[in-house]
């Protein structure tokens, strides 16, 4: 989510409490970070290694020694590995999609995002050519059919009722009367 300044000051927010803001955004953003570093080099790692054991398999394949049982059971190796391969880059494909709908759910005035993920099927959410998702008509449905789900629009006249009055009680002891008592009084009379 971005923000500048002015929009956390339009908000009321002194200019130390956007500072605070900022340095807590801060503080997230640097462990986003270093969990995004240790994923690219896990993957990085794991890249190397795959590149490593197709070399080695193909040295393999090729190598005249190799009898001919060896290379039916490096055909079988090879077979699973690319089952194997086209299972990981689906996975992969879903995860991206699960975490480009996660991001896209973030914009939304839902009260929580995450919850809104329960309500969608991931398989039936396409990504359009910069990888977004069409999320449009889910969130139109659920705002229809479950309206609690987010934050009520500007100018919503739904009427916030108020259970308790407002304001601190009187430093001085009194009160208003209390209404069964003045019936009761009322009796007495």
């Amino acid at each position: 989510m971005a923000f500048t300044t002015e929009e956390l000051q339009g908000l009321g927010l002194t200019e130390e409490q956007v500072k605070e803001v900022f340095a807590l955004h801060g503080k997230d953003l640097n462990a986003i970070k270093s969990d995004l570093e240790t994923a690219t080099q896990e993957r990085d790692s794991l890249k190397n290694q795959l590149q490593n054991t197709e070399a080695q398999l193909e040295t393999l394949k090729t190598d005249a020694n190799t009898s001919s049982e060896q290379k039916e059971a490096l055909a079988k190796l090879q077979a699973e590995y690319d089952k194997y391969k086209a299972a990981a880059a689906a996975e992969l494909a879903k995860t991206n999609k699960v975490n480009a709908i996660n991001l896209a759910l973030k914009d939304t005035k839902a009260h929580n995002p995450a919850t809104l993920m329960k309500f969608i099927d991931v398989d039936a959410i396409e990504l359009d050519d910069n990888g977004k998702p069409q999320l449009d008509d889910v969130i139109n449905g659920l705002k229809e059919s479950d309206p609690y789900l987010f934050q009520a629009e500007e100018g919503n006249d739904t009427p916030n009722p108020s259970i308790v009055p407002s304001g601190n009680p009187a430093a001085n002891g009194s009160s208003n009367a209390d209404p069964f008592q003045a019936v009761i009084d009322g009796y007495g009379k």
